[in-house]
């Protein structure tokens, strides 16, 4: 399929995204959104492709959502509505919203869906931070499972700058992987985390020399790819579903997991490999 707006390669069952758009940075719009949407349902479809990487074309991973775009935006709603009175609480004024919005109401565009997209993704994922992830650009670094960081790559909750709040699932992500404080400072200031900030905080798994980056990101995605992905996805599943449950829970639903995994051929290969003592072929199954 040709594409306009990202590259396409793939490696050993590994899918390399790149973003590519220049002029915006790699900026998110519609129709990249579509390009890249398009390739995950592929990528979930194909059993030969077993793992995911997604990077941008330097000297950016992703700029964030097209501004151009929310431009529109903001003239298309103030010609409908006109500017509305907000209650002087903003707790108050979402409260008040949210008894007026149906509960089964999506309440997001096409853009803002690529994290959730990712979230859900049943096979392996790691973004290749190449350079600055902004906005929308870090929520779709934060959605991978793994992050492998260049040194120069920048992180930042941009939406602040331009009176938004983080509406890409950031809100969820970030508490728990850096705590309350550190996300409070990221969303309040929008100021750029640099790679080795970011290792240190837990943004990040690694921070590599920029023209090592690809190298080592496949090095380990071909890893990843090679192994009993389909075991893989069940983990992420359960490590999701723990995160809201109490330990015990997580223990009674671990064994259920479990007889899952006991059903697939991985696990049947897995056993076979130990007692004939050869490395195990798995197949994602």
């Amino acid at each position: 399929m040709a594409h306009q707006l990202i590259q396409v390669e793939e490696q050993d069952g590994v899918l390399i995204i790149t973003l590519d758009d220049p002029k915006t940075r790699n900026a998110i719009g519609p129709d990249m959104y579509a390009e890249v949407s398009a390739e995950l349902d592929r990528l979930e479809s194909d059993p030969n492709l077993r793992c995911l990487v997604i990077t941008g074309r330097d000297p950016a991973f992703c700029s964030g959502a097209n501004v151009r775009g929310m431009a529109r935006t903001v003239e298309e709603r103030e010609a409908v509505r006109g500017r509305p009175e907000l209650a002087p609480k903003p707790w108050d004024e979402v409260e008040r919203r949210l008894r007026e919005t149906p509960a089964e109401s999506p309440g997001f565009y096409d853009v803002r869906n690529l994290p959730l997209r990712l979230h859900r993704l049943q096979k392996p994922s790691i973004a290749a931070i190449n350079g600055y992830a902004m906005g929308l650009g870090l929520g779709i670094a934060l959605s991978c499972d793994i992050r492998i960081a260049s040194e120069r790559a920048g992180l930042s909750e941009t939406f602040i700058q331009r009176g938004l709040i983080p509406a890409d699932g950031s809100c969820w992500q970030l508490p728990r992987m850096i705590g309350l404080t550190n996300t409070f400072y990221m969303q309040y200031t929008g100021d750029i985390v640099d790679a080795e900030t970011a290792l240190r905080i837990g943004l990040v798994s690694r921070v590599v020399p920029h023209e090592r980056l690809m190298d080592e990101t496949l090095a380990l995605a071909k890893r990843l790819a090679r192994g009993p992905t389909y075991a893989m996805g069940l983990i992420k599943w359960l490590v999701q579903y723990s995160l809201h449950s109490t330990f015990e829970e997580s223990m009674r639903v671990a064994g259920v997991v479990q007889e899952v995994a006991r059903d697939t051929h991985d696990h049947r290969e897995g056993v076979q490999a130990f007692l004939e003592k050869r490395p195990p072929r798995f197949i994602g199954r």
